[in-house]
């Protein structure tokens, strides 16, 4: 009888297991992704984006149920801004955290240094913040973009203005020396080229530069058209101010990065207007797919999260996310991750095409991706419309720039 009693105890203890288990559901191997990015430093600001669109992807992936059954789990390490710090954390998310898989920070010369990792170890590598066409010259098979190379990313700054008349005769370049920004330069350069348009003035400066304004009165007295500037956000924002103080008003003024990001019209306000940015997506682009819905899906869904608008590198950081779920998705894994897996995840991310909320994601040989178009946008009324291509503008270019004494 003690045993009989004690069989149907056990029993009875069994199915309230089983209960609570079924109530509280299983505890699953999660994927582990590992992400090395700037969260303080020059790229801070940038850097912390990113990291906000990863962190809305690992969300809106586990609401969905995960990735095959199995959630996501983001790890950041904030690499200061500093390259030797990305390479440093990258092999340690890899060695030490045993991550499954990586999702590349912010900054060309932050992923220059870690993608020789991730080749090293044979991890896939997106990147939806770096475009240095330098990143794809080294034969690598692991390292992906969705952004396009920095010289054809500025196209679309350049183009707009065979739209306007008259059309502009000169361009003054500007641009800190650093991988991203110089060849945004370089980029200028080749379709002022294309649209008949003569450089008389090119210049890189140090990163490190505090004096803007003697800067722009020199570019100032040469009397350019256009000034094209190879930008991030700090540089976007000290050229700004130093356009304003020593009155300089060019027919039309254009950089690479930073206008895109909310920041710059919230610090600048009205002074931000006329201003033309490099973007690579907009909400209105006729965009759709898996995850996020359309490209007007995920604006919504990003302001609704973060009370903020995305730019185009927060979209495009989302977009590799998405199109590396779709190849586990495709190809049926579960973590954790074992050595041939991510192999056949680079081939994978090769082959295939993705149709996202991003737009067409095709990577050449090269890890580039072949399939964007470049964007211009432009702020009008302290809002961003979409300007270039054309036949998806939201508005017409406002040109020329408004002279500061008449604003």
């Amino acid at each position: 009888m003690i045993l009989k009693g004690f069989k149907v105890t056990l029993i009875v203890i069994l199915v309230g297991l089983m209960s609570v288990g079924l109530a509280y559901g299983e505890q699953k191997t999660p994927w582990k992704i590992g992400v090395a990015v700037s969260l303080t430093g020059v790229f801070g600001k940038d850097g912390n984006l990113v990291k906000d669109a990863y962190t809305l992807w690992q969300e809106t992936v586990n609401s969905q149920g995960g990735i095959n059954g199995a959630p996501v789990e983001l790890i950041f390490y904030d690499d200061k801004s500093d390259p030797a710090t990305t390479a440093k954390l990258t092999e340690q998310l890899i060695t030490n955290d045993k991550v499954d898989l990586l999702l590349g920070g912010f900054g060309s010369s932050q992923l220059f240094a870690a993608s020789p990792v991730a080749e090293k170890y044979r991890y896939p590598l997106i990147s939806g913040g770096a475009s240095s066409n330098k990143l794809f010259e080294r034969g690598f098979k692991y390292y992906f973009s969705t952004l396009g190379k920095a010289t054809e990313e500025v196209r679309g700054c350049v183009d707009i203005f065979s739209a306007v008349s008259p059309k502009p005769k000169t361009a003054a370049i500007i641009g800190a020396d650093i991988l991203f920004t110089s060849l945004a330069c370089d980029g200028y350069k080749k379709y002022c080229k294309e649209n008949g348009i003569e450089v008389i003035h090119f210049e890189l400066f140090p990163m490190a530069l505090q004096d803007y304004n003697s800067l722009l009165m020199k570019v100032k007295n040469k009397k350019p058209d256009l000034l094209l500037v190879g930008s991030h956000l700090l540089v976007a924002m000290k050229t700004m101010k130093a356009l304003k103080e020593v009155d300089f008003s060019p027919k039309g003024v254009a950089f690479s990065y930073g206008p895109t990001v909310p920041k710059f019209v919230e610090d600048l306000k009205g002074d931000a207007n006329y201003v033309i940015a490099a973007s690579e997506w907009t909400p209105n682009m006729p965009y759709s797919g898996k995850v996020f819905g359309t490209a007007s899906d995920f604006n919504k869904l990003y302001l609704k999260r973060f009370n903020r608008r995305p730019d185009y590198v927060e979209a495009a950081a989302a977009g590799g996310a998405v199109a590396q779920q779709q190849v586990l998705q495709e190809l049926g894994l579960k973590p954790p991750l074992k050595k041939e897996d991510r192999v056949k995840i680079m081939e994978a991310l090769h082959r295939d095409k993705f149709e996202t909320f991003y737009g067409k994601i095709q990577f050449g040989a090269d890890g580039a991706n072949e399939a964007h178009p470049p964007v211009a946008v432009q702020i009008q009324s302290e809002k961003l419309e979409n300007v270039f291509p054309l036949e998806y503008a939201e508005a017409k270019i406002l040109y020329p720039f408004k002279p500061w004494k008449e604003r």
